[in-house]
C-alpha cells in the first residue's frame, strides 16, 4: 500500500487503524500510516479535503500525521464521517478546519500499553504514559482553547463527543449534513449502551459453556477501556477502537449530554444487554473459527487467540491482524514464552505444485497436478467436502484458505491465480526487448515517488604540471542534476466465477501477454516522447537538442556523408561539463543512427557496406553506424518523417528509473475472498527524463 491508495475522487480517505508503515505494507486495506499520508499529501499542491473514519492506533503515527497536516502548504479540511477516536483525534488537531457529520463522534482518552515486567519496570512505564498523556493534552488544549488540566480530566474519563459537543468544546469548527439537532439523542443512547457493555465482562462466564474461566488479562481489563493505543512500533494485538467496542467505566457519562428528545422512548436496557451478549457470543465464535486453521498449522497460538477474544477485538480486525503477523513472519511477545516461526509445510508445497502445473511446468511438485485447468484448480481447493453441485463446490474452492491458512490475506485460489499471472507477466515482459535502451543508461532505482536526480559530473580534469616542490594543482569538480520521477500506471483484471466455470485457460496466456506488451509500449512512449518533443533539461531549462548545446544541425539536410560528418564533428568537439580547458574533449563517437520509418531505407543504404566505383564515392562511415528505426519518432506519432539522430551508447541522452522492488510489471490481488471473482491490479511503475545532451545530435532533415 502507498499514498495513492488513500486518494479517491480528489480527496484523501483515512479509514481503519493508524499503524506503522511496515505493518500496513502487509495489509490490503483497513489501515494507514504517516508515510502513506505524507505521500498522499504530496499529490496536492494546494488545498486538500481529508475524510476520516478511524478508531485510532499508534499515537506516534498519529502525531506524525498531525505534523504532516500542519506542514502542508495548502489548506487542510478534515471531515469526520463516523469516528475520530484516540490517535485519530490527535492526528486531525492541526487541520485548518474540522467538520463533523451529523452522526459522527470524536473521542479523547489516555494512551495505554499492554505491559509485563517487574514492579520497577511497570512504574517507569506508568511514568512514561503520564508524560505521553500530558504532551497529547497540550495538543488538544491548543486546538480547543481549554486548559491542559481540563483536557487531562476529559482524557482520564475517556470522553466521547457528538458533533455539536465537539464544536462547542472547540475540537471542531462546524457540523455538516442534516440538522444537527436530530442526532443529539444519539449521545444519550450511546451512554446507556456503553453502561450496558460495561457489564459484558461479567457475562463472559455465562458464554463459556465449556466451563472456561476469564483469563487474568480479561479480569485485569474489566472496568477500563478495552481499546488501547499501541505506544510502540511493534505489531500489537490491540482491539479496534470503535464506539461499540469501548467499555468506559460504569460511572462515566459523555460530556455535555443534551436532554433526550420528548418523542423518544427510553431504551430497553435489558434488550440492549441481551443483544450485546448475543453479539459477543457470535464474535467469539467467528474468531475461533477463523483461527482454527492458523492454530493447526502452528502459525498462531491458542493464547494469542484468547487474548484477541479477551481484549474485545472485532472478528474482522482479528482476522486482519492474524494475517499480518504471519505475513511478517515475526513472532508476537508471549511473556517470555516460546517464539513462533512460519515454516514451509506440505500445504505450501502443494500450492507451488499447482502454480507450476497451471504454467505447464511439470517438473518437481508440478508433476502431481499435470493437466490441471482453471475449473479443476477451484474443485481441488474445495477439498474433500465436495457437494453434489459443482457450482457450489467451485464457489467454496474460490474462497478456501485450508492450505495456506489465509497467511497472504487472500484465498488459496486467489493466491495461486495471482502468482501464475505474476510469473507469466514477468516472463513475457523479459521476453520482449526494449528498443529504447539504445538512448538510455543503466536504469536508476527510486525509493519512492518523489523526484530523484540523474547527476552529471564534470570539471577541470586536465593533468597539470607538478611544481618543483611536488605540489599538485587541485582539480575543480562541478555537477548538474536532472529531475526524474517514476509514475504508476495500471489496469484492473477480474477473473470471474463464469470464467472459472467455463475453464477459460486462455486468460493465463492472453492477459500476461497483453499487459507485458502494454508495459513495453508505456516505456517506449515515455522515452521516445522526450526525443520527439525535444524536451528541456531541468538543469539549464534548454531543449535537449539546441544550438547552445552544440548538438543541433544549423541547416536541415538529408542523410549523407557530408551531413553525418558534420554531426560527428560536433560530437567529437563536445567538452566536459564546466571544463575550462579548450583541449578537454570527451571524444564522443556516435555508433547509432536513429530514424523514423520514412527514412528506414535511406538509413539502411547509408550504413550497408558496398564497394564504390571510385575512392571518391566511398562512404567512410559504413560499418560504424547501426541504423535503428523508431516508429515513435515519425509523423504518425506527432514527430517528423525527415529528422534523424546520431547517438552514442557511451553517453546516452535519457535517464530511466524503476521503483525499488518493481523492476517489472506486477499483479496484486485486491479482492481475494470473493467466491464470485478474483480482482487483481496489474501495474507498472516507471519514469524517464532527458539528462545528457553531449551524446546525441539531431538534424531536422530534408
Amino acid at each position: 500500500m502507498d499514498g495513492d491508495d488513500l486518494i479517491l475522487s480528489g480527496e484523501i480517505i483515512l479509514e481503519g487503524d493508524v499503524l506503522p508503515h511496515d505493518f500496513c505494507q502487509y495489509m490490503e486495506s483497513g489501515c494507514f500510516s504517516a508515510r502513506m499520508v505524507r505521500e498522499a499529501l504530496a499529490r496536492f499542491d494546494g488545498d486538500v479535503t481529508v475524510r476520516v473514519n478511524s478508531g485510532g492506533g499508534s499515537p506516534y503515527e498519529g502525531e506524525a500525521i498531525r505534523a504532516a497536516f500542519e506542514a502542508h502548504k495548502g489548506r487542510v479540511t478534515v471531515i469526520v464521517g463516523g469516528v475520530a477516536a484516540s490517535a485519530a483525534s490527535l492526528m486531525i488537531m492541526s487541520a485548518d478546519r474540522i467538520e463533523m457529520t451529523v452522526g459522527s463522534f470524536l473521542m479523547i482518552h489516555n494512551p495505554s500499553r499492554a505491559l509485563y515486567g517487574t514492579a520497577q519496570e511497570l512504574r517507569k512505564e506508568a511514568d512514561d504514559l503520564d508524560r505521553l498523556a500530558e504532551v497529547y493534552a497540550g495538543v488538544y488544549a491548543a486546538r480547543s482553547g481549554k486548559s491542559v488540566d481540563e483536557i487531562m480530566r476529559m482524557m482520564n474519563e475517556t470522553t466521547w463527543l457528538g458533533p455539536n459537543d465537539a464544536v462547542e468544546a472547540g475540537f471542531a469548527d462546524a457540523v455538516v449534513g442534516e440538522e444537527a439537532g436530530q442526532v443529539e439523542s444519539l449521545v444519550a443512547v450511546m451512554s446507556l449502551h456503553q453502561n450496558s457493555i460495561a457489564n459484558l465482562r461479567m457475562c463472559a462466564a455465562k458464554l463459556n459453556a465449556e466451563g472456561d474461566t476469564p483469563s487474568a488479562s480479561s479480569q485485569a481489563t474489566a472496568g477500563r477501556p478495552m481499546a488501547t493505543m499501541a505506544a510502540t512500533q511493534e505489531v500489537s494485538m490491540d482491539p479496534e477502537v470503535t464506539p461499540s467496542a469501548v467499555t468506559p467505566p460504569a460511572t462515566q457519562t459523555p460530556a455535555a449530554t443534551p436532554p433526550v428528545a420528548p418523542t423518544m422512548q427510553a431504551p430497553d436496557t435489558d434488550a440492549i444487554t441481551q443483544r450485546a451478549i448475543q453479539a459477543e457470543r457470535q464474535r467469539q465464535s467467528e474468531i475461533r473459527t477463523m483461527a482454527r486453521p492458523f492454530m493447526h498449522a502452528g502459525q498462531i497460538t491458542e493464547e494469542q487467540v484468547e487474548r484477541l477474544i479477551d481484549d474485545g477485538t472485532s472478528a474482522e480486525t482479528a482476522g486482519t491482524r492474524m494475517m499480518a503477523v504471519m505475513a511478517q513472519a515475526e513472532p508476537l511477545p508471549q511473556n517470555g514464552g516460546a517464539r513462533v516461526h512460519i515454516t514451509r509445510d506440505e500445504g505450501e508445497t502443494r500450492v507451488e505444485g499447482m502454480i507450476q502445473a497451471m504454467m505447464r511446468n511439470y517438473e518437481g511438485p508440478g508433476q502431481q497436478f499435470r493437466g490441471m485447468r482453471l475449473r479443476g484448480l477451484a474443485l481441488e481447493m474445495a477439498g474433500s467436502g465436495r457437494s453434489y453441485s459443482d457450482m457450489e463446490t467451485i464457489r467454496r474452492g474460490m474462497r478456501s484458505t485450508t492450505m495456506m491458512g489465509g497467511a497472504h490475506g487472500v484465498s488459496d485460489f486467489a493466491y495461486v491465480t495471482t502468482e501464475v499471472m505474476n510469473r507469466s507477466l514477468i516472463g513475457e515482459y523479459d521476453r520482449r526487448g526494449a528498443n529504447w535502451q539504445i538512448v538510455t543508461g543503466t536504469p536508476l532505482t527510486a525509493s519512492d515517488f518523489r523526484e530523484l536526480h540523474a547527476v552529471r559530473f564534470g570539471g577541470d580534469f586536465q593533468l597539470k604540471t607538478v611544481k618543483e616542490n611536488g605540489e599538485y594543482q587541485e582539480a575543480t569538480l562541478s555537477d548538474e542534476s536532472e529531475g526524474l520521477k517514476v509514475e504508476r500506471r495500471g489496469r484492473t483484471i477480474n477473473l470471474t466465477f463464469e470464467a472459472v466455470v467455463n475453464d477459460d485457460m486462455g486468460a493465463f496466456d492472453r492477459i500476461p501477454r497483453e499487459f507485458a506488451l502494454a508495459a513495453r509500449v508505456m516505456e517506449s512512449s515515455m522515452v521516445w516522447a522526450l526525443i520527439r518533443s525535444n524536451a528541456a533539461l531541468k538543469s539549464d531549462n534548454t531543449a535537449l537538442f539546441h544550438a547552445n548545446h552544440k548538438n543541433l544541425a544549423g541547416s536541415a539536410a538529408a542523410i549523407s556523408v557530408t551531413t553525418v560528418g558534420a554531426g560527428r564533428k560536433a560530437m567529437w568537439e563536445q567538452t566536459a561539463f564546466a571544463s575550462k580547458d579548450k583541449d578537454d574533449f570527451l571524444q564522443v563517437e556516435p555508433n547509432i543512427l536513429v530514424v523514423p520509418p520514412a527514412l528506414e531505407v535511406a538509413a539502411l543504404q547509408f550504413a550497408t557496406a558496398t564497394t564504390p566505383a571510385k575512392d571518391g564515392d566511398a562512404n567512410p562511415y559504413k560499418g560504424t553506424l547501426r541504423p535503428v528505426t523508431v516508429p515513435n519518432l515519425g509523423a504518425a506519432a506527432g514527430g517528423s518523417d525527415t529528422a534523424w539522430y546520431l547517438i552514442s551508447e557511451d553517453l546516452p541522452p535519457i535517464s530511466v528509473a524503476y521503483l525499488e522492488g518493481y523492476e517489472a510489471p506486477t499483479v496484486q490481488t485486491i479482492e481475494g475472498m470473493n467466491p464470485d471473482k478474483v480482482t487483481m491490479n496489474a501495474r507498472h511503475i516507471f519514469g524517464a527524463a532527458a539528462s545528457e545532451y553531449r551524446g546525441a545530435y539531431k538534424n531536422a532533415g530534408a
